[in-house]
């Protein structure tokens, strides 16, 4: 057995039970106790001459030191169940974890309201529902041609379409009657990781899609706090899967005389002057009286 090998079995002597009365009290606080099996005919043996050579409180110890140790030595870890890096336990969070690192796995894809998911603080990821978060915002896509958006069923055809030529991308789920799909890729960190890619149409005040692009697999490097950067990748898969399919970014011109017109085209506001009382010219201040 595992135990005979570390320490033979004639050499328990007090100091060894102090020990092994360290160790299981170090690995019941650490939470990584199994139930007590002794596994080896060696170990069994161990337990007998303790008994007659210990008193009641050194042999209870050893007790639980030999059972605790056994467990541990005999028995892979398994992997811990963990809430997830935002909080939110639906997004079925494991970790894992080595000497080196820790990986974080988490599937979050899935409509929520009929839109795609956010991104957590700490995944490499974009989507248009990232609005609380810029750095993982994207804006939505819109046709250009008259024909598709004019038609959001041909306009869907034409995003599936896109994203199966996408290479590397795999469609594992689509449904056409609520114009929403996910493909599965590999990611860029780790390499032996899953990205997910989702996209959902919207027809309600216009033709415009919308997405979401997250790796599984979060990898924190010791003593680094935060994951290893993965967002250019879901940034230029993105730009290839929209230059195929050639639709726009749904943005709002910057500045000038055109951004008053595109917000009321684009989301019902009758003028951008009555925004906090804000006007394209900056905020008007009264002049100062002499």
């Amino acid at each position: 057995g595992a135990w005979s090998r570390l320490t033979p079995v004639r050499a328990l002597k007090c100091n060894d039970i102090m020990l092994a009365a360290s160790i299981a009290a170090a690995l019941a606080a650490l939470s990584v106790a199994r139930p007590a099996v002794i596994g080896s005919e060696a170990s069994r043996q161990a337990l007998a001459h303790i008994h007659h050579t210990s008193s009641p409180h050194r042999r209870a110890a050893l007790h639980a030191g030999l059972s605790l140790l056994s467990a541990s030595l005999c028995f892979p870890p398994l992997a811990a169940r963990a809430a997830t890096i935002t909080g939110d336990v639906g997004r079925k969070c494991t970790t894992a974890s080595t000497p080196s690192a820790t990986t974080v796995t988490c599937q979050g894809y899935g409509l929520a309201g009929g839109r795609v998911r956010s991104c957590a603080a700490d995944e490499a990821c974009l989507s248009t529902s990232a609005i609380s978060n810029p750095s993982k915002f994207a804006p939505p896509w819109s046709p250009i041609s008259a024909q598709e958006a004019a038609d959001a069923a041909r306009a869907w055809r034409s995003v599936a379409a896109a994203v199966a030529e996408e290479p590397g991308l795999r469609i594992v789920e689509q449904d056409d009657g609520g114009r929403y799909l996910r493909a599965t890729g590999p990611s860029a960190v780790p390499t032996d990781g899953t990205d997910d890619v989702e996209f959902v149409l919207r027809d309600d005040g216009g033709v415009r899609l919308l997405y979401r692009s997250a790796t599984r697999q979060s990898v924190f490097l010791y003593p680094l706090q935060q994951p290893v950067s993965n967002q250019q990748s879901h940034i230029d898969r993105l730009a290839s899967i929209r230059r195929r399919l050639g639709w726009e970014e749904a943005g709002l011109p910057v500045d000038g005389p055109d951004l008053g017109r595109a917000m009321g085209d684009r989301y019902s506001v009758p003028t951008v002057t009555r925004w906090f009382g804000l006007e394209l010219g900056g905020m008007r201040v009264p002049d100062e009286e002499d």
